[in-house]
């Protein structure tokens, strides 16, 4: 599959944010402009514009209690407003116009002029007179402005917002491969790695996931040619058994002398050395078996496989019969099958179970235990009546099945305690491996 690098996605996707936080930006601007345009297209909304700086104006002055001639205070207001132009006049003198330098002087020294009869005036007044004013409002700019504002606000948010989301889908991922790694170094390799997308991070993925599978078929291959040697060993003790036998037999014949004859003796010492031929073949054979596999055996047990989980039952069953206990056992014969447990810990977990019976299950009652193979995992049942003293129950602190349910979670299982009046169930779920693992 074709791998793009995670350089170029974050180029991508910095381009991608960028298209995107423009369209944005120009379909807010647009929208502006639209509602800009039909608000000062209405001579109502200019004329209310009109009005609050005429109102702004007028609560200055009062605050204030400036003169009429006070230009340097008129100018300050109009500054103050940016885009705003304003004429005062005295009857029929110009007495300010804040696009002229003035200095302050009578009210009858400015120029000889009256306001448009376009233009609309207001009465304005100061401390020591009333003069008519005409107001230019430029409040159209203001909009376009605040709604520029606006636009960029809404394109760096929007860059920044698609930024993030790619980076946290990565850093997200980063983090659930490290949880996947942590439990694959735990020793539970029966669980896959998450792989997504086509980067750098989806190849470590693939590579650790390939590596996940290779470990757990050298696991599982040494552990079938460790049970293979198991039962060549049993195989080629019940071979080897015989001709001992048989050797001890004719030997046994010829020292006590029970030959009616020579003939018979030396046929009787014939078989004797065709048996010690034959024990000296078995033994060579097995030694070269041995030899040739002592390799595969340096390794430390990891998984488990049904026969074990059977001999660990075994054990705990004699042991809870040496000291009176009865038990009634049911279970599947099959197969080998293999599950993703270490022994180390299946070992641990039978122990606890089974001193939790010694101590708290009623020898009067018959202990229960099944062993059954599921479809993908094997259920092993452990049920009993718990034991009564005559100051009431045996009381238990639970330590032991805490830590069997540690555990059998750990290794990918889980447990399940059921406890009604003076009944008690404890049923165990270990994970199988999978075949597809076994080839």
């Amino acid at each position: 599959m074709f791998k793009i690098k995670l350089s170029s996605k974050l180029a991508l996707c910095t381009l991608s944010a960028f298209l995107i936080a423009s369209v944005a930006f120009l379909a807010i601007h647009k929208v502006g402009e639209l509602w800009i345009e039909d608000k000062f297209s209405d001579p109502a909304f200019v004329e209310r514009q009109q009005d609050l700086e005429i109102q702004n104006l007028q609560e200055h002055i009062d605050n204030s209690k400036v003169s009429a001639l006070d230009y340097h205070f008129i100018s300050g207001w109009v500054e103050g407003r940016e885009l705003t132009t304003l004429c005062l006049y005295y009857g029929s003198h110009l007495i300010y116009d804040s696009t002229i330098s003035y200095r302050a002087g009578n009210l009858s020294s400015g120029r000889l002029t009256s306001p448009l009869p376009w233009q609309k005036t207001y009465p304005l007044r100061f401390y020591d007179a009333e003069v008519t004013a005409v107001v230019s409002t430029f409040a159209r700019h203001r909009y376009v402005d605040r709604v520029n504002l606006l636009c960029l606000t809404i394109f760096f948010v929007t860059f920044l917002l698609t930024m993030l989301y790619y980076v946290r889908r990565k850093v997200v991922y980063i983090h659930h491969l490290a949880d996947e790694i942590k439990n694959i170094e735990s020793g539970n390799l029966n669980f896959p790695i998450t792989v997504k997308g086509n980067d750098e991070l989806s190849s470590l993925a693939q590579d650790v996931n390939k590596m996940r599978h290779s470990l757990l078929g050298q696991i599982i291959r040494f552990q079938k040619a460790r049970k293979d040697r198991d039962q060549f060993a049993v195989h080629m003790s019940h071979d080897l058994r015989t001709p001992v036998t048989s050797l001890i037999g004719y030997l046994d014949i010829v020292n006590q002398k029970r030959c009616p004859n020579k003939e018979i003796r030396e046929q009787y010492l014939y078989k004797a050395e065709e048996k010690a031929i034959q024990l000296k073949t078995l033994s060579e054979n097995m030694f070269n078996h041995f030899l040739t596999s002592m390799d595969e055996f340096k390794s430390e047990d990891v998984f488990c496989d049904s026969s074990i989980i059977d001999l660990f039952i075994d054990d705990g069953l004699v042991l809870l019969e040496s000291h009176l206990f009865q038990c009634s056992v049911s279970r599947d014969e099959g197969e080998l099958t293999f599950f993703s447990i270490r022994k180390a810990s299946l070992q641990r977990i039978f122990d606890n179970i089974f001193s939790n019976l010694l101590k708290y299950a009623d020898p009067a009652f018959v202990i229960e235990v099944s062993c059954h193979k599921l479809e993908d995992r094997m259920e092993i049942s452990f049920g009993n009546h718990i034991r009564q003293e005559k100051t009431g129950a045996v009381s238990s602190a639970g330590i032991g099945l805490k830590s069997v349910d540690e555990l059998i979670r750990r290794n990918g299982g889980c447990l399940r305690i059921d406890k009604r009046d003076d009944l008690f169930q404890c049923t165990l779920w270990i994970p199988e491996i999978p075949n597809a693992l076994l080839r």
